[in-house]
């Protein structure tokens, strides 16, 4: 977990900078214009959440590594003060970083969410500065995506309880892409993903997904880490009265019956493949 947050102030009159001449759209400049123009405003905020986000800090990185919010590390990232308010500078790359700092400055990667988890409403929150998809995050706004991220809920079943595995009968459009690119980005520790079917036979229970992973990890507070990264990946796929289990497969129970049942959506490249790869 982030222990301490050490804020440095820059005075300055406006923070607007010179707009980028790269006209590549990033996913999440495609949300935003989604949201603006359609009125999808949760289109944009599933993909922010889900985004990796650059902060730019005092202090510079040991190396160009992704953190979570259960890391033990500490970031000072830099406030900027104009008109009166405090923003929290966020960016999708770091190159839109990079130039907007226009000097060597460090920085912290984190998913979107785990900002959200982080930080409180005491600042505004200003995306993208530098581009013509600036956004700007207000507390009212930050407040309510604090709460939205509180719906994800773990589900209880009693002990004894019946369960049906299987072969899912249906896989909403984009949830295994969203769920591979959370996992090949961010959470490298995680070896391989399975995606089956379960129904637990009681009352009230219908059958729904449930995502397995591998991994050798065993600090729990990891695997509790990559477990909510991936619960919010999956966010916007699901219906309202839908969920998904997600199981960490420790060689027996639901987990290993679900990775009999079904062949893996990902498994990691290994470090010497994606070096042959990157070769030819």
């Amino acid at each position: 977990m982030i222990k301490q947050l050490l804020l440095l102030t820059i005075l300055i009159s406006s923070i607007a900078y010179a707009r980028e001449s790269n006209t590549d759209m990033t996913p999440l400049d495609q949300a935003y214009v989604e949201a603006t123009k359609n009125n999808k405003e949760s289109v944009f905020y599933n993909e922010f959440l889900n985004s990796t986000i650059f902060i730019p800090t005092i202090n510079a990185p040991e190396d160009d590594k992704h953190s979570r919010a259960g890391d033990d590390d500490t970031i000072s990232p830099i406030i900027i003060e104009s008109d009166g308010e405090k923003y929290l500078m966020l960016f999708d790359s770091k190159e839109r970083l990079a130039s907007w700092a226009q000097r060597e400055v460090g920085f912290a990667a984190l998913p979107g969410h785990a900002i959200v988890e982080m930080m409180g409403p005491d600042f505004h929150w200003a995306l993208n500065v530098g581009t013509e998809y600036t956004k700007t995050f207000v507390p009212d706004e930050i407040e309510w995506l604090k709460g939205n991220l509180k719906n994800i809920e773990e589900q209880s079943v009693s002990s004894g309880t019946q369960v049906l595995i299987g072969a899912p009968a249906k896989i909403p459009n984009g949830l295994i892409e969203s769920l591979t690119k959370n996992l090949s980005s961010r959470n490298n520790e995680v070896k391989s993903a399975y995606l089956g079917q379960v129904y637990y036979v009681q009352d009230g229970e219908k059958p729904h997904l449930a995502l397995v992973i591998e991994t050798e990890i065993k600090d729990k507070s990891i695997i509790e880490a990559i477990s909510q990264d991936l619960a919010v990946s999956t966010k916007g796929f699901l219906g309202e009265d839908e969920y998904i289990d997600i199981l960490v497969n420790d060689g027996n129970g639901t987990a290993l019956e679900i990775t009999k049942a079904v062949k893996p959506f990902y498994v990691r490249k290994s470090s010497w493949l994606k070096k042959v790869l990157t070769r030819q």
